[in-house]
């Protein structure tokens, strides 16, 4: 008989789960942000020509990043002087005008910069350092030779009273003058090396090497050392422009260098050569080159002591020395110059090619008597002499020899 089947349990009824209710997160409550402390800098006044630059690129950096937009508001037009060469091998010149901007900082270099980034990128110069240390930017910068990047905008615009430099209301950039110009305000640089290697620039070993070396050979090698070979000198000298040959301001500060150098060993030899045409007696000591070097060397000093220098060696059968000793003879004979004797004494011989020209002259009464009238204070004069004779001055230094009666 089969077992009735067993009766299904009914399901538990599942309770409804109550529906959670999530409590707000209680707020948090505010802080106030902490103060954000500037960075302490250490600032390191700038010393070397190094420093200078990255303090300034810095500062450039600096006013970027705080959006600095406002510009120099003041312009000024400047006049660039064009070149370039033509198909037939000539050189074309003309100028072209640009308003720039500029303020108190503003360099004739950055506004150089500015019309070949903002108004034609084919103008074509040289530079390099920014700080007057590479002499690549030398040009004429109204009618004086200078560095660019030396030359503020503002300083040209105020000019300069004690100098004898007017105010400028425009400014006019030019190449360099007495060479040869590539494009624009770029010049061949080969004439002017060209000189300077023409005075065997390096210590050459002989027989008139010093054993010792004192301060006062030190200082007049110093003297000449802080040439940068701008060119400065050279594109203003008066002497380049009558006589493209002259050896020039440059290459004679840089032979006087070597002159001085008491490791020198051929020093006579070097004074013959620069004793001669187109050497240290063609300088008119115009003083341009001293005015032109922006490193405070003094060319025609350099200059003045190689002559000095050579004439102490005996070197004086040249048409330099002899006028010299002829005015210091007539001085300390007559207290007077002897003009007419001055030619003979100078050119010899040579004079007479120019007797016709001599005889019109005097027939004009324009040639003095060779007989000179007799000077006031002629024993004075003699006195001087004779007391420079027992106390010499050295034209180096300054200062008297020390010997019999100096004091």
């Amino acid at each position: 008989m089969k077992k009735p089947a067993a009766k299904k349990a009914a399901p538990k009824k599942v309770a409804a789960k109550k529906p959670t209710v999530k409590k707000p997160a209680p707020k948090a409550a505010k802080v106030a942000p902490k103060a954000v402390e500037a960075p302490q800098t250490h600032v390191i006044e700038p010393k070397t020509p190094t420093q200078f630059l990255i303090a300034a690129a810095l500062k450039d950096r600096a006013a970027k990043k705080a959006g600095k937009k406002d510009g120099p508001k003041e312009k000024i037009k400047i006049t660039v002087q064009r070149a370039e060469k033509d198909d037939n091998g000539g050189l074309k010149t003309w100028e072209e005008s640009f308003n720039v901007p500029y303020d108190d900082s503003t360099t004739a270099l950055q506004a150089l910069e500015w019309i070949k980034g903002q108004e034609d990128g084919s103008l074509t110069f040289r530079r390099s350092c920014r700080a007057s240390i590479c002499g690549s930017c030398g040009m004429v910068i109204n009618n004086r030779s200078r560095l660019a990047c030396k030359t503020k905008v503002i300083d040209l615009v105020n000019g300069s009273p004690e100098r004898n430099r007017q105010p400028a209301t425009e400014i006019h950039i030019a190449p360099q003058k007495n060479q040869p110009v590539a494009k624009d305000l770029v010049i061949e640089l080969e004439p002017f090396y060209n000189k300077v290697k023409g005075i065997t620039p390096y210590v050459q070993k002989g027989e008139e090497t010093a054993k010792e070396v004192n301060k006062n050979s030190f200082e007049q090698v110093n003297l000449v050392s802080n040439c940068i070979m701008c060119g400065l000198c050279y594109s203003d000298c008066t002497a380049m422009v009558e006589n493209p040959n002259f050896i020039g301001p440059a290459a004679l500060a840089k032979a006087f260098r070597f002159v001085a150098d008491p490791r020198e060993g051929k020093r006579t030899e070097r004074l013959r050569e620069l004793s001669e045409e187109n050497g240290v007696w063609d300088c008119t000591r115009c003083g341009m080159c001293l005015d032109a070097c922006p490193k405070g060397v003094d060319p025609m000093e350099a200059i003045v002591k190689l002559r000095t220098r050579a004439m102490s060696a005996g070197i004086t059968d040249n048409a330099g020395a002899r006028p010299a000793l002829a005015f210091k003879g007539d001085m300390a004979r007559w207290g007077v110059l002897n003009e007419p004797l001055l030619l003979v004494k100078t050119h010899g011989l040579g004079v007479i090619k120019e007797m016709g020209t001599a005889l019109h002259l005097a027939k004009k009464g324009k040639i003095p008597s060779p007989i000179p009238h007799k000077v006031e204070g002629l024993d004075e004069i003699k006195a001087i002499y004779k007391e420079l004779e027992k106390n010499p001055i050295d034209v180096e230094t300054k200062a008297e020899d020390s010997g019999p009666g100096a004091g």
